[in-house]
């Protein structure tokens, strides 16, 4: 833990479409300062690196670590490759904000949480969601006892077509669980507070598969809580490019006395221009020349648990129970639907 009066340096590893927007909202919080770069694409490093005015730009992950002034990591590297630089990272003695997933196997996910675990520096997943006012107002009504427990919660999150083809191909190497489902998981688990103890779940693969990825075109999964609560969780990455969202995210929680409802489609804003539409609110982005939004508000929480020693909200044993389940939908997808108990899966 950083008690220097000093801004917290801040390197960030992967400066690609999740990276580079971390790198931005740096400069949204005048207790943080970005000291340093890392990135395999020259090209990349070199724009992020002039544009942001930053001192040090590495391509290894070793070189910023040992870079003087950095404190703290944001890791932001495709989804199968977070447990390598995370765990050098906690060795080092840094504070490490990771990038959902942890993790796409139950193996990597044990062996960063244990890292992080014995580590001197915090460790945050950044499951930057649960600083969505909508969803944090909810949590907070939820907790009052207002509406009862949670009984049932469904959640579907979808994305164009272009982001696995063009904006993302690595994606094939991760799952559409992982990738878009875990917020909304994240957030049921958040809600309901209790373990995961059956998943049952089915994919199919086609259109993707055609273009010559391997990966399913979209999921069905129910989930059952301890205590009884079921949360049936949806996804696809093949919306049509003239989809009226980039997004298109629902969640609905049913409790014994009232309902959450949160629909991205009720939107405030519609936007129409000469190549499309779009119905989403912007969520977060640059307005009037400053980042802001709950990306930044996930980040401001990071650097407030660096600085002053507390736990973050969302840490590695919210990430290992979420890695459990994602891969016991896995599992039963690949099992065409067979029960699997996520508390039993080791591999």
């Amino acid at each position: 833990m950083s008690e220097s009066p000093d801004p917290l340096g801040i390197g960030v590893i992967g400066v690609g479409l999740q990276g580079s927007s971390h790198a931005r909202n740096v400069g949204a919080d005048p207790r943080a300062r970005l000291v340093a770069l890392c990135d395999l694409n020259d090209a990349l490093l070199a724009r992020w690196g002039e544009e942001l005015n930053v001192e040090h730009c590495f391509r290894n992950v070793q070189d910023l670590l040992a870079c003087p002034g950095v404190e703290a990591v944001i890791i932001a590297l495709p989804d199968h490759l977070h447990r390598d630089p995370a765990i050098l990272a906690l060795e080092a003695k840094k504070h490490v904000l990771l990038e959902k997933p942890m993790a796409t196997t139950i193996p990597d996910a044990l062996a960063i949480a244990d890292a992080a675990r014995g580590a001197p520096g915090r460790f945050m997943l950044n499951l930057s969601n649960r600083w969505m006012p909508v969803f944090a107002a909810a949590k907070e009504q939820i907790d009052s006892g207002v509406f009862g427990p949670v009984r049932y919660v469904f959640a579907r999150m979808a994305n164009r077509i272009d982001l696995p083809t063009t904006k993302l191909p690595w994606l094939q190497k991760s799952h559409l669980a992982h990738w878009g489902g875990i917020h909304r998981l994240d957030i049921a688990r958040w809600y309901i507070g209790r373990p995961a103890v059956r998943v049952r779940a089915v994919q199919r693969k086609g259109l993707l598969a055609q273009q010559g990825l391997d990966t399913a075109d979209f999921y069905q999964a129910t989930i059952e809580f301890e205590g009884g609560a079921v949360m049936n969780l949806e996804g696809n990455w093949i919306l049509p490019s003239s989809y009226p969202s980039v997004i298109d995210s629902r969640f609905y929680c049913l409790c014994d006395r009232g309902a959450v409802d949160i629909d991205r489609f009720r939107s405030e804003m519609a936007r129409a221009g000469p190549e499309g539409f779009d119905l989403s609110t912007p969520l977060a982005g640059t307005f009037l020349g400053r980042p802001a939004g709950f990306t930044v508000e996930a980040l401001r929480h990071f650097v407030d648990c660096c600085l002053d020693g507390t736990e973050p909200l969302v840490g590695c044993e919210d990430g290992l129970a979420l890695t459990r389940i994602l891969c016991a939908i896995e599992r039963s997808c690949e099992q065409d639907g067979e029960t699997v108990d996520p508390r039993t899966l080791e591999s």
